[in-house]
């Protein structure tokens, strides 16, 4: 774990500087992918420029209106340079409503926009969760098998690592198979796939989740229903193509 490194003698909090490296790299990544899947890379760019701006923006807002006592006597703080009094769900929430309503006021096309967003959103993730890991969130259960890490007086999953490597090759794949789509949005629905597979494995390790009643974790549960419904429209797709081809006599 390294929470903190000194850059010039100023001390910086590596997750938070890990999910804006995370988030200018998936918005370059997912650039250069338009160039490749027929999407228009100067309005993949702009839109994830917008979105992520109002993601920063709705974090720190949110943030003030949960902790609004602590800025009542001086509310311009809120605009301070801190990277800590961040909410990002909050702000993910603000994010994504500014990016769609980019998306639809352009109207770009939905199939290759995803497929360009695909890599850049893996290559995003792989590098929050090598920044949680530095930061010490979202910490694996401790174990006493041998990869375990000495994290915080136990030795703990890496699961952070595991995580930050799924997806990292998850990028490479996505990345190789650009132009190899049998249908416009393939490329993202295999990625949810693939993420969710890895979630409903790889939470299992982890020190704590959210729990529905009987014990069952929150996430295990939105993870089986996204790779269930992601593999079930992945086969419909290939169905339904095949079926053309059948239908279309020889010309």
């Amino acid at each position: 774990m390294a929470p903190v490194i000194h850059v010039l003698g100023v001390a910086l909090q590596t997750y938070p500087l890990a999910i804006l490296a995370a988030a200018a790299l998936a918005v370059w990544l997912a650039a250069r992918a338009a160039q490749r899947t027929g999407a228009d890379e100067g309005r993949i760019d702009d839109l994830g420029t917008y979105a992520l701006l109002a993601t920063a923006l709705g974090a720190r807002l949110v943030y003030a209106a949960l902790h609004w006592s602590a800025y009542r006597a001086t509310p311009l703080a809120v605009f301070s340079l801190s990277l800590t009094a961040l909410s990002w769900p909050g702000g993910a929430v603000v994010g994504i409503l500014v990016g769609g309503l980019y998306w639809w006021r352009r109207r770009l096309p939905v199939g290759p926009t995803l497929d360009a967003l695909a890599p850049g959103i893996a290559l995003g993730l792989a590098i929050e969760r090598t920044g949680a890991f530095l930061g010490g969130v979202g910490l694996g259960a401790p174990t006493t098998l041998p990869w375990g890490v000495p994290i915080l007086g136990a030795s703990r999953h890496p699961v952070q690592l595991v995580e930050a490597a799924f997806l990292l090759g998850t990028t490479v794949l996505l990345w190789l198979r650009l132009e190899r789509h049998s249908f416009p949005g393939q490329g993202f629905v295999q990625f949810v796939a693939l993420y969710a597979g890895q979630r409903l494995f790889l939470e299992a390790f982890r020190a704590q989740t959210p729990l529905l009643p009987g014990g069952v974790r929150l996430v295990q549960v939105v993870a089986l229903a996204a790779l269930l419904g992601a593999v079930a429209y992945l086969y419909h797709q290939r169905f339904t193509r095949s079926a053309v081809r059948v239908d279309t006599p020889d010309q």
